[in-house]
């Protein structure tokens, strides 16, 4: 009787159990027959169920990296963007000068050189030629005409409060010349005074007979 019972079992086709019912949901039985959908939303870096997606992927799941073990971010310098340059330099002003003018009373060409310029000594000269104007008006000849004039500077500092300092210019033209020597003598005596003193010599060709005046000058000055 079990034997016969056994051979029955064996021989029957296999049997699938009833899905359990949910109250005959259409909606809970197709959750409850797809238990994937059953999963959460996961709104993380990493979800729970990595793994599981890993897996079914194909790809191998790699070594975590913590951010602390990555190396610090290396600062670019653009172009441009650093304060000093170093090695750069300016270039430096030239020791020379060319200029055209013209006033009331004359108008040529003048070129111009610093000798020293640099240090408590400084020295120049220049020269040029040009058109006398109008005579009488400024240091020069007394008639109007082609003249050429010059002028040489000598400046010298006397410590940290005095500059001494010497010009000497010339005219030349039509036979006269002009020469006039000034000297001149600054010093600071306090933050906002300032002593001055010149002294003009003036000497004149003028045909030949020549005349020669002298003045001088002394100014205490406050700046404001």
């Amino acid at each position: 009787m079990l034997g016969a019972i056994g051979l029955a079992l064996l021989g029957a086709p296999l049997v699938t159990l009833p899905t359990p019912a949910f109250g005959g949901d259409p909606t809970l039985i197709a959750i409850a027959s797809d238990p994937a959908q059953m999963r959460l939303y996961c709104f993380s870096t990493r979800c729970g169920d990595e793994e599981w997606r890993l897996a079914t992927s194909g790809r191998a799941k790699g070594p975590e990296i913590d951010p602390l073990d990555l190396p610090p971010l290396r600062t670019v310098l653009l172009p441009g963007s650093q304060r000093h340059v170093g090695g750069v330099r300016a270039p430096a002003t030239s020791r020379t000068s060319r200029a055209m003018y013209s006033n009331d009373y004359r108008i040529g060409t003048r070129y111009g050189v610093q000798a020293l310029r640099d240090g408590p000594t400084q020295v120049g000269l220049s020269f040029g030629a040009g058109y006398r104007l109008a005579p009488l008006h400024d240091d020069g000849i007394n008639r109007p005409g082609t003249v050429f004039r010059g002028e040489v500077s000598i400046g010298q500092r006397l410590g940290e409060r005095a500059r001494w300092s010497q010009r000497v210019q010339f005219e030349s033209g039509h036979g006269d010349t002009f020469v006039k020597q000034s000297m001149r003598l600054d010093v600071d005596l306090w933050p906002y005074w300032k002593l001055e003193t010149d002294f003009a010599i003036r000497h004149d060709s003028n045909g030949g007979g020549g005349s020669e005046s002298a003045e001088s000058s002394i100014e205490l000055i406050r700046r404001f």
